[in-house]
């Protein structure tokens, strides 16, 4: 199953890069013991063609989400700006995505910082890590 974690805000907000960066702050001054176990798989870039191809070849792809947890249960967290309407999925994203929930992973698309730490505290519950 993948989570969709919305406010359902409408309007002006920031671009996704500010709030990974508010969710990757956030869990490093708060789950510093989860700390050496999560990261960001950057994907996304814009280069030559040549450049592009090697990346290929050494096995970067598009799809893989914005914060990945693999401490114990994986947890898989695309974030998106919190108006829904300014970000939508491709269509990469949407079959890693998929995947992942098909392997049982935790896996979570959150339109802002504050639903990303809705979504991480029910991926604790998940995996058991808060009961």
């Amino acid at each position: 199953m993948i989570r969709t974690y919305d406010s359902n805000y409408r309007g002006e907000c920031r671009v996704e890069r500010m709030e990974q960066i508010d969710s990757i702050s956030w869990l490093k001054f708060n789950y510093p013991e989860r700390w050496p176990l999560i990261f960001h798989c950057p994907g996304e870039t814009k280069a030559k063609a040549q450049y592009m191809q090697m990346r290929a070849k050494e096995g970067v792809k598009a799809g893989p989400p914005d914060i990945i947890d693999l401490g114990g249960i994986v947890g898989l967290f695309e974030l998106k700006r919190l108006d829904r309407t300014k970000s939508k999925l491709s269509p990469e994203q949407k079959v890693f995505l998929q995947a992942g929930a098909d392997a049982g992973h935790f896996v979570a698309v959150c339109y802002g910082f504050v639903e990303f730490k809705k979504a991480y505290g029910d991926f604790l519950v998940f995996s058991g890590v808060i009961k």
